[in-house]
């Protein structure tokens, strides 16, 4: 079991603490960060505070009473310095808003942890538990991070993120050092940086609406054109994308095409609120979609033919064969997309592998075997 004791952190609610606090961060090899924020009511994140261990303290930095972001922003950016999170995509969203970069080199211990045989998606707690012996009581898990002042449960919570976040990362380094994928970890921590500065155009918001799939082409159209101007409308008023309009109020809009208000108060799953706001605004959005269909947007893929869903179960069996192998879990090696894609490949004739398996690491680990597999497969 770990038995260092947790310090009693230290708050940090000024600049000028914060500044004293910048050159014993930036003589550690690594420290360990973790973000509190709310997101109820807003499209972007409230940032409430940022947690910081180096091994021996731990700070808890309040962003409601500090406004200068150079030491933090210094700290990110300092490459001598490893930055060790868990499961960090929100934390990175955070971190970009609030002091305009992302951290250099970053190091995720969920992804580590699925990368080195301790299992995918794990959480902080179990992780913790597994490897460290240790039960954390996740009893702030629902707090209110903006109120103020803090409580003595939220600050012992809040500590608790990163005091046990460095063993666990060196545990980690460790087990990938004797797995020989040290080098697979590096490249996988800057994918999850490159894709943390990637935004899904407004124009493609409509694809990762549930059902769009099952739209005809000027439907689909509709839906497109309304999702853009939703992601728009959303940024701009810092609300969240239901709150302004819902997927199902524009799915069902979509598929009847109402051509006045009248038509639009008569559908099921359009909210009164919703005319009343944008009912003018979305008759005309829906008018605009043009009846040239050379103009709709790219149709999703038809659903998968029994045999290319019998390849895929069959790629699945390999995968998690191969995985058990080499002691990793098979949703880090491949997504269920690759894997469909590559089917797909077989039945049109010409067997590819997707980008996600076709460089780097993976292809490395299982690309090139699996590749093989499909291409001999009858």
């Amino acid at each position: 079991m770990f038995a260092q004791a947790m310090p009693t952190p230290i708050v940090i609610a000024d600049n000028d603490s914060l500044r004293e606090c910048v050159q014993q961060w930036a003589a550690a090899p690594a420290v360990a960060l973790d973000t509190e924020f709310m997101r109820t009511d807003t499209f972007y994140p409230k940032f409430a505070l940022l947690q910081l261990c180096d091994g021996e303290n731990v700070w808890l930095i309040d962003p409601l009473g500090v406004d200068d972001v150079e030491p933090i922003k210094a700290l990110l950016l300092n490459p001598d310095v490893v930055k060790v999170l868990h499961s960090c995509s929100e934390d990175l969203e955070v971190l970009q808003l609030a002091f305009g970069c992302l951290p250099v080199a970053l190091y995720d211990t969920q992804i580590a942890a699925a990368m080195t045989g301790h299992g995918f998606s794990l959480g902080y707690s179990k992780l913790v538990k597994s490897l460290l012996d240790v039960e954390l009581d996740k009893h702030e898990t629902r707090s209110d991070w903006l109120q103020r002042p803090l409580s003595a449960s939220q600050h012992q919570y809040a500590a608790e993120d990163v005091h046990y976040l460095l063993p666990v990362y060196q545990r980690l380094v460790a087990d990938a050092e004797t797995l020989g994928r040290s080098h697979w970890l590096a490249e996988e921590m800057q994918n999850l940086l490159s894709a943390a500065t990637q935004r899904t155009p407004d124009e493609q918001q409509y694809r990762r609406i549930k059902g769009a799939g099952r739209l005809d082409p000027r439907s689909l159209a509709i839906l497109q054109v309304l999702a853009s101007w939703r992601e728009t409308e959303a940024r701009a008023c810092n609300k969240p994308r239901g709150h302004i309009v819902a997927d199902k109020e524009f799915l069902e809009i979509a598929q009847q095409q109402p051509d006045d208000i009248s038509a639009l108060k008569q559908l099921e799953d359009v909210r009164h609120r919703v005319v009343r706001q944008y009912g003018d605004k979305l008759l005309a959005l829906s008018a605009s979609v043009s009846d040239n269909s050379e103009a709709y947007p790219e149709a999703f893929p038809q659903p998968p033919s029994k045999e290319v869903r019998q390849l895929i179960k069959d790629c699945r069996e390999w995968l998690n064969n191969a995985a058990e192998a080499r002691q990793m879990a098979p949703e880090i090696l491949a997504k269920r997309v690759a894997l469909e894609s590559l089917a797909r490949s077989k039945e049109a004739g010409t067997v590819e592998l997707p980008t996600a398996l076709a460089q780097g690491w993976r292809r490395e680990a299982v690309g090139s075997d699996l590749l093989s597999f499909v291409e001999q497969a009858v």
